[in-house]
């Protein structure tokens, strides 16, 4: 998972020629088929703009040998998520899958482009939703935007096949000379058969979903209605469960309104820290400490003293910045002459200093500029 390390040490990797590649890519045919093309597409812009920037054609080899590997590695292309990311150096090569889709963008530099990933540190953290029925259990990997079913191998799928194999059960049909824990799942009562069959059903469920969720500690959150969801709770030893819960019949829903829901009850859980810096960011716009300019921004996010950075998801505002000369330009396009993205690098250097920086669309960022900051001082 991506977070405030990662894009730390992409920083410290980066070489005097760093080159970021960013995609989007599909998960499932036919268009997953035309994403190693499309990327062909890109290496071949790649190497003209390289060519362009003075690199002979063997470092050029060089530098895109892994990167051009990739193009005949059909396994690769096979397990697409919804977009690519790719950054390479001399030395260096390393890419992460996207849970969203991203603008096809390429940047060569001597840093990194970043700042598509700052969403992935706020706005994006794995979930993960265990929907129990009598017909149907299933574990769910989510984010926002994705969702996809995690197999289990051992717990039972459903009732039916629980009272196959569970000898607990077959020793209580014996004796009542009927299936029982039905009721429980359909919102009603059940004697204490009922109960006992119920909680074993759920107890060899739970123990292959902690199994596997100790290892990923992503939070998990219940579907189920309300007894099946109580039940499971008393057996559970996941230390990371959810108090909210999805509670009605999920047989109702697809994996897409299970993840939806899922996401209405856990989002404040992971957007608390930026809920708390915008109400920050509100209390301090009539001060000093506030600013949305981006020139006193980037002056001040250089030498240590933002705290707290809103930036406008995909988007660029290109020039120079030189601290030691206190020069600041910016210019209307990517092309002509040397230039960088000055929001990628304000945003890398309030990371470096400590701050915290949070990527929301242009129109949620509570300022005119689409661009917002709290200083630590004024």
């Amino acid at each position: 998972m991506i977070n405030r390390d990662t894009i730390l040490e992409l920083n410290e990797i980066a070489g005097k020629i760093s080159i970021s590649i960013y995609m989007s890519t599909n998960r499932s045919e036919p268009e997953a088929g035309q994403d190693s093309l499309r990327f062909k597409n890109i290496l071949k812009d790649l190497r003209n703009e390289l060519s362009e920037k003075g690199v002979d054609d063997n470092n050029i080899d060089e530098l895109l040998s892994e990167a051009d590997s990739l193009l005949n590695e059909s396994e690769f292309w096979r397990y697409n998520d919804e977009g690519l990311a790719l950054f390479i150096t001399e030395d260096f090569f390393r890419y992460y899958r996207l849970p969203f889709k991203t603008d096809e963008r390429i940047l060569i530099d001597n840093h990194f482009l970043v700042t598509p990933l700052i969403r992935m540190m706020t706005l994006e953290g794995f979930f993960c939703i265990l929907s129990v029925s009598q017909k149907n259990v299933r574990l769910l990997k989510c984010t926002s935007e994705t969702v996809e079913e995690i197999e289990l191998e051992e717990a039972p799928s459903n009732m039916e096949e629980f009272r196959k194999f569970d000898v607990y059960q077959k020793s209580v049909q014996q004796h009542s000379g009927e299936n029982r824990g039905g009721a429980i799942f359909h919102g009603h009562g059940g004697g204490d058969d009922d109960t006992k069959v119920v909680e074993e059903y759920l107890r060899n469920i739970e123990n292959e979903v902690t199994s596997i969720l100790r290892k990923k500690e992503d939070p998990l959150i219940l579907a189920g209605v309300d007894k099946a969801v109580a039940h499971y709770r008393k057996g559970n030893h996941y230390h990371r469960l959810m108090d909210e819960a999805i509670i009605e019949n999920p047989d109702l829903l697809n994996n897409k309104e299970l993840k939806d829901k899922g996401w209405e009850l856990i989002q404040s859980y992971f957007l608390k820290g930026m809920y708390d810096d915008l109400e920050r960011l509100g209390n301090a716009s009539e001060t000093d400490r506030y600013s949305g300019d981006l020139h006193e921004i980037i002056e001040a996010s250089y030498f240590g003293k933002v705290d707290t950075l809103f930036i406008p998801t995909g988007k660029a505002v290109w020039g120079n910045y030189k601290a030691e000369e206190n020069q600041f330009s910016m210019m209307d396009s990517e092309n002509g002459g040397y230039k960088r993205d000055l929001l990628n690098a304000a945003a890398i250097y309030t990371l470096k200093k400590g701050g915290n920086v949070y990527s929301l669309k242009e129109t949620e960022v509570p300022a005119t500029s689409g661009l917002a900051a709290i200083f630590r001082y004024a």
